[in-house]
Order: structure tokens, then sequence, then C-alpha cells
């Protein structure tokens, strides 16, 4: 009687015990581990029962998530959602990441800055080759009709004798451009400011959308483009995309004249006179 007491009461009897209790809890688990897919049984290892416990959501749907991707990362899709115009996921030096190399500029001044340069890309690059065009349909008289580097925007190229001399004309084009992109950085900070500050009775036509990058009205959208917001949408995608060819081409003009020493359209023109003899790869001197 004493020895089956000692063998109850025994540390064999103990461990078995305790290796039913465990071997109860862990058919449990796995039972509810079948019913529940948030639980989910570890197979690196066949020796022990194990689980991981993780848990499972539906990631949100990003805004443009079927969109083209131009050499785009798993980083800069991690900010680079779609919801901008012309956002394909391109950003290979991280200017946009708030988190990484460009994270001491502001992202939303940076988009902002691209589409304020893209428009004033497209009034230059018509402005800077619409003389020679315009001389050579001989609608202007042949002393204006000057290559955009000998307008004086460059002395040692040439200039033009303007109502005042360059000096004077620097600084007064200097005041009107300060003026304006003070006001224009002053909406930006503070979207619907300029339409409550005083100016000349035409505050109230500049308040803006609340939007800084297309504040619309009289003065900004005259003929009312982008009523819905699907065709908004496709103007945007438009804007942006001409905006970023014209400052291309801009770049190319400053090449062009560096390389040929003519205006770009008189190198169309050349080019298409003979296009073996001018193009690229013979223009490759320096003036």
């Amino acid at each position: 009687m004493a020895a089956a007491q000692a063998l109850v009461s025994s540390p064999l009897t103990s461990s078995m015990e305790a290796a039913r209790q465990m071997l109860g809890s862990s058919r449990r688990l796995v039972q509810y581990s079948r019913r529940t897919p948030l639980i989910r049984r570890n197979s690196s290892s066949s020796s022990s029962s194990s689980f991981v416990v993780r848990a499972s959501a539906t990631p949100p749907v990003k805004q443009g998530a079927d969109r083209q991707l131009w050499f785009a990362s798993k980083q800069s899709l991690s900010y680079l959602d779609g919801s901008l115009p012309g956002d394909y996921g391109f950003d290979p030096l991280g200017l946009s990441d708030p988190e990484g190399a460009g994270g001491f500029i502001e992202p939303k001044w940076l988009a902002y800055g691209e589409i304020i340069n893209g428009r004033f890309a497209m009034l230059g690059a018509v402005g800077a080759i619409a003389p020679e065009i315009l001389g050579k349909a001989g609608l202007i008289p042949a002393e204006t009709a000057l290559p955009w580097f000998k307008s004086g925007v460059i002395p040692p190229a040439g200039t033009y004798s303007y109502w005042a001399d360059p000096f004077t004309l620097f600084v007064f084009e200097l005041a009107l451009m300060g003026f304006a992109e003070h006001r224009r950085y002053q909406d930006w900070a503070k979207p619907g400011s300029m339409g409550k500050q005083y100016f000349l009775g035409l505050e109230k036509y500049l308040g803006g959308s609340g939007d800084p990058a297309y504040p619309g009205g009289p003065f900004f959208n005259p003929l009312g483009f982008g009523k819905d917001e699907k065709s908004l949408k496709e103007l945007k995608l438009k804007e942006i995309k001409n905006g970023r060819l014209a400052m291309l081409a801009v770049l190319g003009y400053f090449i062009q004249a560096l390389v040929t020493g003519v205006g770009p359209f008189q190198n169309l023109l050349d080019h298409l006179a003979d296009p073996f003899n001018n193009n690229i790869l013979t223009s490759l001197k320096f003036h």
C-alpha cells in the first residue's frame, strides 16, 4: 500500500500528468487554430509544439495603386502613393522622402515647386523660340528676331538696345518678380490669405481655391477649365507632363546655344535641310 502511494506521488507520475495536460492544451490550441486563421503553427521545428501569433489585416488601398511605375522602389512607393498628378513612383534620389535624403525639405513644397517651375518653363520655352519663328515668318523686324541668348540675357553673347540699360531692367524685373513671388509664398504658407489683404480692390478674386498650386478664379482660370473632378484630374496630369517636358526643353536650349552658337529654331531648320551633316554627333563642338 505504501509502495502504491509512493508511486502515485513519485516525480515520474507528476511528469506524466504534466505531459498529459500539455498535450491536451496543444490539442485545444490546434483545434482553435483551425477555426481562427490568426494563429499558425510554426513548421520550423518538428520536435516541439510552438506557435506564432500574427495579426492579419487588409492593407489600405492607396490612390493610384494601378498606375504606371517608372523606376520605382519599395521605399519610394511608401510615400509616393499616386495622389499627386504625374506620380509614377520615380524618386531615385529620395528628395520627396520625409525620412530620407530630402527630409530637410517639405515634400509638399517640392511638389508645389515642380508645378510652378513647369509653368515658368512652358512660358520660357515658347518665349525663347518665338522671336526666331516670327522673324523667319517676316512678322517682326529682323533686328528684334534675335536668338534668346543674344537678347541681353547673356551680355557677352550679344544684347539689344531696350528703352533702358540692362542694369535698370534687371532691377526693375527683380522688384516686380520679387513682389509676385512674395505674395505667392504667402498664399502657399496660408492658403486664402491673399483674399483678405487689400490689393487695389482685386483681393476678392485672389482668395484661391484652398489649393495654392491651383488657385482658379477669373485671373488664373478665366476659361473655367476643369469644372468636374475627372476633367480637372486629367488637366493636372497634362500640365505636369508638359511642364516637365518644357523644363527639359529649356535645358536643351542652353546646351544647343553653347554647342552650336545659334538658336533652337535655326538648329531645327539646319537639321531638316541636311540631317546627316547637322545632328547631335556632328555638332559636338563648343563655340
